[in-house]
């Protein structure tokens, strides 16, 4: 019978030095988390876009799409190098271009090399979606503390949304103050300290010694026929990439709706501030409302909220109207902790990565066409227009709910962790 690092034989045969260093592998994370997330350029990005490079709100939404692109192309390969090689190398070199990208963006003077940062960012966000939760997951089994990841993942995106804040409150004022390139640059330096913060951690145990490791290409093949051939993942899936998309208001409307009320630049950061803060309470609270509501109470709970925020910001043309923006980002940074954890209990160890990097690719895939649909929206009609649409497809994405809970009753969740397909 095949057995995983995590079991409880596994874990007292640790010794005390790898118990230690798979407990500092948590605020390690944390620390390059922190790191890749103090960014600067947050409450400034859209208004650099337009003001400075001299995009048009449908413009700024077009040029995710080669980002987009670049993730549904490499996603798979770029997850399968953290399964096949470890979740270190892959989250260390996706730091190191997501510094680059960073850099290039505030740097760039041409709508190529706005272009070509997107691609570069692309490449990062491939190599590090599915190996941050994979390489967190696999510490905490590998101390026999899995049961412990909801919280913990839940406290890393605390982190994250933590760093943001900051980022939000003080990127403002410093560019208001330079230029609205320079924080970007500067952000780009901070991220850079991330790849030095992966390259301390201490890779997960996820083989036995005497385990042999499936080649690159059938980690791919195997992790793709996994996802495709449980229903219950592949709705998990589906269903987060509908969650995300319903939070694409804050990533992309708040600054230009921040604008149309009036607000100074200086003060783009503070208005958004709730934003970031509810960020954090969603990260750490996720936990605790699913073992209120239980999963299935909590997964009708997030699309319903993301749709009533959007509604709101559609029918009442009001800076206060704002107030739904913290909303949204709540439901969406409370889904990540919830829906991974899903789906870590479901996936064996040795495609654990690649299967959690498919809720990113099926994201994108879904925003490649939403995206710029929405923008020129938003420049033809109205924001209002668009936000409304949000709420259209927020709400139509829940079909998938009955799909798979149907999927779940048929499913016997078996007490030890799924074996890999053959």
């Amino acid at each position: 019978m095949r057995f995983e690092v995590g079991d409880p034989k596994v874990s007292l045969a640790l010794s005390s030095a790898e118990k230690r260093a798979y407990q500092a592998n948590i605020w390690k994370f944390y620390l390059h988390t922190f790191l890749l997330n103090f960014q600067l350029w947050y409450p400034i990005w859209i208004i650099y876009l337009q003001e400075e490079r001299g995009l048009t709100l449908g413009q700024v939404t077009l040029v995710e799409v080669p980002h987009l692109l670049a993730v549904v192309v490499l996603q798979i390969p770029a997850a399968a190098i953290a399964d096949r090689w470890g979740r270190r190398t892959s989250l260390a070199l996706g730091a190191l271009l997501s510094a680059t990208g960073v850099t290039l963006f505030g740097l760039a003077d041409t709508y190529m090399l706005i272009l070509f940062s997107y691609l570069i960012w692309g490449a990062a966000f491939a190599l590090m979606s599915g190996a941050d939760s994979a390489f967190l997951y696999d510490s905490l089994k590998a101390l026999g503390r899995e049961d412990d990841y909801q919280r913990i993942y839940g406290g890393a995106w605390a982190v994250l949304s933590a760093a943001s804040l900051a980022g939000t409150l003080i990127g403002a004022p410093v560019a208001a103050a330079t230029s609205l390139s320079f924080p970007i640059v500067l952000s780009g330096g901070i991220a850079a300290l991330g790849v030095l913060a992966a390259l301390t951690f201490t890779e997960p145990r996820r083989f036995r010694d005497d385990e042999p490791q499936l080649p690159y290409r059938q980690v791919m093949q195997e992790s793709v026929r996994f996802a495709l051939h449980q229903p219950t993942v592949r709705y998990a899936i589906l269903f987060f990439a509908v969650l995300t998309i319903g939070g694409i208001a804050p990533i992309f409307f708040f600054q230009p709706f921040l604008v149309r009320h009036g607000i100074e630049l200086s003060q783009v950061g503070f208005w958004q501030t709730p934003t970031r803060v509810m960020g954090v309470v969603g990260a750490l609270v996720a936990y605790r409302v699913v073992s209120r509501l239980g999963e299935r109470g909590t997964f009708i709970l997030l699309p319903l909220a993301m749709a009533g925020s959007y509604a709101l910001l559609g029918g009442w043309d009001s800076v206060y109207a704002g107030v739904a923006f913290p909303a949204m980002n709540l439901a969406a940074v409370m889904a990540r902790p919830v829906v991974t954890d899903y789906l870590n209990r479901r996936v064996p160890t040795s495609q654990r990565a690649t299967v959690l990097s498919l809720t990113n690719l099926a994201y994108c895939l879904m925003l490649i066409p939403l995206a710029p649909i929405v923008g020129l929206i938003a420049d033809k009609l109205s924001l209002a227009a668009a936000f409304w649409t949000g709420a259209v497809i927020t709400l139509a994405g829940m079909v998938i709910l009955p799909l798979w809970w149907r999927a779940m009753a048929k499913e016997e969740l078996p007490a030890q962790e799924a074996v890999p397909a053959a």
